[in-house]
């Protein structure tokens, strides 16, 4: 079963049922039934484009390479900071000066980041607020516009926007050879389909938690690394030559 229907059969009868199915590979009629309902009450959901739900900004233009200037009161987040999977590292941010007059955009609760240069086109959520930290002018920021505040997840458009449909879209869109780009325009008109809000909401926690997931995952991976490297270089230290 796709990770999509995971997401509908969580949000049909709750975490249990989502058990059952890892466990067995199987259905029951009863769950077949709500899955069944799910489905199609999110077939419902409408397309809007990006552009409609929130306002793109660059990032702030600072002049060449950012520079690291460990006495600056600035911080910005660049593209490496976003992993594969969308989840936003704040523990190794640079810290700089803003390079120009302009005042910068500083990083919110509830902001989205998008790499628009390089070979990642990956979005992230901003789940708290950034003090004095703006982005580099790679990475474009998105505000949700305050009449969908009530009505959309930014989490789940962050979601959206990394998933196999829209990353296939960007693909296919995306200019340049030697530095591969997303256009504004083009992320502006990236198709969105949208559920009701507690929908939405439902794939953001499952979304969340997937981070979370991995991010313990890699740790015990990284551990057990660590771990036979010191084995491989003692047997080394220790062999006789």
């Amino acid at each position: 079963m796709a990770v999509n229907d995971y997401f509908l059969l969580h949000h049909s009868h709750g975490a249990e049922m989502i058990a059952i199915v890892l466990k067995t590979g199987t259905m029951t009629s009863q769950t077949n039934t709500r899955f069944t309902a799910m489905v199609k009450f999110v077939r419902s959901s409408k397309f809007v484009t990006l552009s409609e739900l929130v306002v793109i900004q660059a990032g702030y233009p600072f002049r060449g390479a950012i520079q690291s200037i460990p006495t600056g009161r600035v911080r910005a987040v660049q593209a490496k900071d976003i992993s594969e999977l969308g989840e936003l590292s704040c523990d190794d941010l640079i810290v700089t000066e803003l390079s120009g007059k302009r005042e910068a955009d500083w990083l919110k609760q509830g902001d989205i980041l998008f790499i628009g240069k390089g070979a990642r086109h990956i979005a992230c959520f901003v789940d708290k607020d950034l003090e004095r930290t703006t982005c580099a002018p790679s990475l474009f920021l998105l505000h949700l516009k305050p009449r969908w505040l009530d009505l959309v997840d930014p989490l789940f458009i962050a979601w959206q926007l990394n998933q196999m449909p829209l990353q296939q879209y960007f693909q296919r869109s995306a200019e340049g050879s030697m530095q591969i780009s997303i256009r504004k325009a083009v992320l502006a008109s990236a198709p969105i389909a949208l559920p009701d809000i507690q929908t939405q909401r439902t794939i953001a926690k499952l979304y969340s938690a997937s981070l979370k997931e991995n991010a313990l995952l890699y740790k015990l991976i990284n551990n057990r690394q660590q771990q036979l490297n010191a084995i491989a270089t003692e047997l080394m230290n220790s062999s006789e030559i």
